[in-house]
């Protein structure tokens, strides 16, 4: 029998269960910061093919074009808007899967503590199973602060101004509201909504925080105006 910090006991099977489901645990985590990193490149690479159209749209449709009828051997009209919408579709379906992995690894992090924290106590006064806990926050906090905000905050209001740039460029560009701007509206409010809902999340009452501060100090300068 061993004893551990907060004091039950674990036999050696159980202490080796619980080494072996954390050692499972971190796997998965592994696995989906992987997932999470491939879709933040892919997004990036849509991100840019999605802004730089708005600019150069000749230039975006010509080379997806030649791709297109290079590998699948389908002849597209370059001024087709076919790919305006197929970048619109691959956002939002590559974003909401990237908000989706992020979000489940914030979640991952809580539970994988809470192991190594049962797993390290049986080592008391050493560093032994803290390798994503107290190690990993204890090591460089403002860049690892800094790093999450950029996944968590800055990233997501980059897609939230891209939309908004590439929404408003289209809407200018039509008379009249039709079916053909039906799609792009369309992910645009799903985009949208998906990241504002995402950055709520993460963001919660951090957001929470500020307004009370912003309406507290609101409150005041309001009082201070009318004794005058």
């Amino acid at each position: 029998m061993q004893q551990n910090s907060v004091g039950s006991s674990l036999s050696e099977a159980e202490f080796n269960n619980l080494c072996s489901h954390y050692k499972d645990t971190y796997e998965i985590h592994l696995a989906s910061i992987k997932q999470r990193d491939m879709l933040f490149y892919a997004l990036l690479v849509i991100l840019a093919l999605f802004s730089l159209q708005v600019a150069s749209t000749d230039l975006v449709n010509s080379a997806l074009s030649s791709y297109v009828n290079k590998q699948l051997d389908i002849s597209i009209d370059k001024n087709s808007n076919l790919f305006g919408t197929l970048l619109w579709f691959l956002l939002f379906g590559f974003s909401s899967r990237y908000y989706q992995k992020v979000i489940q690894i914030e979640r991952q992090y809580d539970y994988i503590h809470h192991l190594e924290k049962l797993v390290s106590g049986m080592y008391p006064g050493t560093r032994a199973f803290t390798r994503e806990g107290k190690s990993y926050l204890g090591e460089y906090p403002l860049f690892s602060n800094w790093i999450w905000l950029l996944y968590s905050l800055a990233f997501p209001l980059i897609i939230l101004l891209c939309i908004s740039i590439r929404i408003n460029g289209e809407l200018a560009n039509y008379e009249m509201l039709g079916l053909s701007l039906a799609p792009a509206f369309v992910s645009y409010l799903l985009v949208g909504t998906s990241t504002i809902l995402y950055i709520g999340k993460l963001h919660g009452s951090s957001l929470r925080k500020l307004l009370t501060i912003t309406s507290n100090g609101l409150r005041k300068m309001l009082r201070i105006l009318l004794r005058r």
